[in-house]
This record gives C-alpha cells, structure tokens and sequence, in this order.
C-alpha cells in the first residue's frame, strides 16, 4: 500500500478543488442552464481534473496518478479550447462545432490511455518498456509543445471575441452594467497567470514556486467562477433568427424603391416611438426589444440608426433619456427627486450611468446643471 503524505500545499489543492466543484454545483443546478453556464461548468471540472491529477501525485499515489494520466493529457489539452467555446457562448460569437475543437484532446487522451493498457497487459519486458516510454514522451509532447500552441492560439481567438463583443455591444443595448464583460478579459489573463505558475512550479520546483502557483490556482477558481455565477451571458436576449431571415429574403426580393420607402416609413415610425411612447424610459431595452416593439427586423432598425442618423443604438437612445432628465431636472415638480431618481425616472439604470452619459451629452454634471439652471 502506497504511504499516504499530506502537506500544506495538498490542503489548498484540496480548497482549490472544493471550490471548483461548488461553483459546478452552483452553475448546473441553481443557475438558468444556458449553454454558457454548462460550458463553464465543464471548464472547471477540467480544471479540477488536472488540480486532482497534482494532488494525487504529490500525495505519493503514484500508481493512482499514472491511471489517471489519460484524463489529465485531455483535461490539459481541453483547458484552453473549452474556455474560447465559454467566451464565444457568453458573447453569441456563432455557432461552433465543440467536437472539432476538442478533438486533439480526446484524441491524445485516449492515445495514451491506450498505450497505458499495453502496459499493464504486457507488465514487464523490452516491449513493455518501449511503451513506457512511449507514454512519457507522448505526455511529455502533449503537455508542453502541444499545449503551449494550442493555448496561445486560444487566447489569441478569445482576445478577438471579446474585441468583437465590444464593437457590438453599442449597437445592440441602450446601457452597459454587465454588458461589457469585461471580467472575461481578465479571465483570460488569469489563463495565462495559471499557464504560467504551472510551467514556474514543474521548472523551478522549489517552495515560493509551488506557493505562487498554487494561491494563483485558488484566486483563479475563485475570481472565475463568482463572476461565471454573477453574470449572465448577454445576448441570450437575441432573437430566434426567424425575423432576421425573413427580412434577408425581402431584401433578394424585393426592389430598391421599396425598401427605400421600407426605411422610410421605420424611421417615421422610431421617432414617433420616441417622442411620443417614449420606449427609451425602459432601462433594459434593446434593439431586439424595441424592434419587436415596432413589428420590424432588428438589422433593419440597426442599420437605420447607423446610417440615418449616424449614431449607435446607445447614442441614439442616450441622448433622448439625457434631455428627458434635463426637463425633469428643471420642472419643480421633482424638487424632491435626487439626481439619482431623476437617473432612474429618465431611463438609466445606475447613477454611474447617468452622470457619464449626462457628462458627454451636455458637458457637464447633472449636479452642475441643475444649479446653472436654478
């Protein structure tokens, strides 16, 4: 029986896996389960794989370790194409093909999972230690060359994903709380840091190496999973694409005049809804929302805004709420809103919001304007 050693660093191994599985637990079963949340689900229980797979085998299970070295060369290898198939989820990047991505990962895993069963069914010989050896340059292979490339050609792609996600993210919502993500960026930086403790902790194998690696591991866990948990992925809200195709067909079909006259009567329409509904008051809508409200296709109002009146979505719909809060900052009425009320009565869903928007429409505080204007 192997002797079983338990040190301080397998004890925050040990946190860093019950955190994991916590946030698991919490994603699948207590969040709504959006694709985006399974996804995340799965990137840390790789993540807990190869935390297990350490932790095993710093605790002297040698044998333990080496029938789990299959999974660990997968979950390795998945660690990097799993967090760019969450990103793509979170931000509506398109359709993916998650197979096609984690196919080198399965296919190396279950390469040395073969070539480990010949080892136990041969146990001992030349050829038996040819394929030992097999199995150490394989994993070897996998785990640095393979993932190093594969791992910075992720990053690269999730990097791009989230520049994409910022250039849409005007044109498609009237405000920005939890529309940004920028926290996905960071977890892509905390991608890196993990990537890089660990190649500092197998290297250099000393102590502060293994404490850095380690903290970084548990702060890792914990920032990414709250956040998974905190955040949902933004453009669930996006229509069935059943609008959006019937209006691509009208565009083959129909003449150029009617389409015209089409865009005409959509802008008639939108200022109408403006100034007279005032839909802008609505702090969560979008251009999804407000398409459906006005009976048309969302590239269309989309592409009305962007070029009729040159501004994106937000503009557009910031700069009504902006003097809708000028002319309740100015009736007497509202003498006993706060600034902040005003915020909310106009359409913004935070102060913060609202001072910034106020700022770079009028040049000025909200605050400054109203004792200008007593």
């Amino acid at each position: 029986m192997e002797k079983l050693s338990v040190s301080l660093f397998n004890l925050l191994s040990m946190l860093s896996l019950f955190a994991a599985l916590l946030f698991v637990f919490q994603l699948y079963f207590l969040r709504t389960k959006t694709l985006a949340n399974r996804i995340f689900s799965f990137y840390l229980i790789t993540v807990s794989a190869i935390v297990s797979f350490f932790l095993v085998l710093d605790m002297g299970f040698q044998k333990v370790a080496m029938g789990m070295l299959p999974i660990f060369v997968a979950a390795v290898l998945s660690i990097g194409p799993v967090l760019w198939l969450y990103i793509n989820s979170a931000v509506d990047g398109g359709k993916s093909n998650a197979r096609k991505h984690l196919l080198i990962p399965m296919v190396m895993g279950a390469t040395v999972f073969v070539l480990l069963a010949f080892t136990y069914i041969l146990k001992d010989g030349a050829v038996a230690t040819v394929f030992k050896e097999l199995v150490t340059y394989l994993t070897f292979f996998a785990i640095t060359v393979v993932f190093v490339v594969q791992s910075g050609y992720y990053i690269f792609q999730s990097f791009k994903l989230y520049k994409s996600h910022l250039s849409r993210v005007s044109d498609v919502f009237s405000y920005t709380e939890k529309v940004n993500l920028s926290w996905l960026k960071l977890l892509v930086y905390g991608y890196v840091a993990f990537i890089v403790c660990l190649v500092f902790a197998n290297v250099l194998e000393d102590i502060w190496s293994d404490i850095l690696f380690h903290f970084v591991l548990f702060g890792y866990i914990i920032f990414s999973g709250y956040n998974a948990f905190k955040y949902e992925p933004v453009f669930d809200v996006v229509d069935d694409g059943t609008e959006d195709q019937e209006g691509e067909k009208e565009v083959k079909t129909d003449e150029v005049d009617a389409k015209n006259d089409l865009f005409i009567k959509l802008k008639v329409l939108l200022v109408s809804s403006m100034n007279d509904d005032k839909l802008y008051l609505d702090d969560s809508l979008t251009i999804h929302s407000l398409a459906l409200k006005l009976k048309t296709n969302s590239k269309y109002l989309s592409q009305l805004i962007n070029t009729d009146f040159n501004k994106s979505f937000v503009v557009f719909i910031n700069e009504y709420r902006v003097e809708e809060a000028k002319r309740l900052l100015m009736d007497d009425k509202n003498k006993l809103l706060s600034i902040e009320g005003i915020g909310y009565e106009a359409g913004f869903k935070s102060k913060s919001a609202f001072n910034t928007a106020f700022k770079k429409f009028t040049g000025e505080t909200p605050s400054s304007f109203l004792k200008k204007g007593k």
